[in-house]
């Protein structure tokens, strides 16, 4: 595993334990005024262009974003507020806080009871790119991952590996965004889908 793989996967085991207290979206924007430059939710699904900050009861804030630290576009996620990576409103971004929105409602208070991280592996080269983030809590999963939609509705397709990051609430909507399954270390990095409930 290279020294980027390591360290991702030693932040992300960091979030196992924690509590949910806040959750922050950072959508794409146009202009110097903060407009919205499109739909954000979209269901089961929602794609917050440019980021998720999560903020824990212990204080600590975590930043979702794509990068490419692996050579392409992936998802990586970091311990510092998203001001550590984006210029916020006014004359950047916008926060948008999504709390209380239905879909993460339930999970505020909630500790994080499994984190791993769903790998990309391109069978042509040793590339190992992370294409999402899931978070397994006893009610539900989350996935955050690099990608976006093309269109939206039942009609909409998917793409990962993408300077876009998304949010996924079921694993029907993970398998139909073709976020790759986890693999479980207890069976020999046989792939399993979970969705801990």
């Amino acid at each position: 595993m290279s020294g980027s793989a390591e360290s991702l996967e030693a932040i992300v085991a960091e979030l196992r334990g924690r509590r949910l207290a806040d959750v922050t979206y950072y959508p794409l924007t146009i202009g110097d005024d903060g407009e919205l430059a499109g739909e954000w939710d979209f269901g089961d699904w929602h794609e917050p262009t440019m980021g998720i900050e999560l903020i824990f009861r212990s204080g600590h804030r975590y930043s979702a974003i794509w990068n490419n630290t692996f050579g392409e576009y992936g998802l990586e996620i970091f311990p510092k507020p998203m001001s550590g990576f984006l210029l916020i409103a006014p004359g950047g971004s916008v926060a948008v806080p999504v709390s209380d929105h239905p879909d993460w409602a339930g999970l505020i208070g909630k500790k994080v009871i499994a984190a791993d991280i769903s790998w990309n592996h391109d069978p042509g080269t040793a590339v190992r790119v992370p294409s999402a983030i899931r978070l397994g809590f006893r009610e539900a999963t989350v996935w955050i991952a690099a990608g976006r939609s093309a269109g939206s509705g039942p009609a909409a397709t998917f793409r990962l590996g993408t300077d876009d990051v998304m949010v996924v609430f079921s694993p029907e909507m993970s398998l139909r965004a073709g976020i790759p399954e986890v693999a479980d270390r207890t069976s020999g990095d046989r792939p399993v889908r979970s969705n801990w409930r």
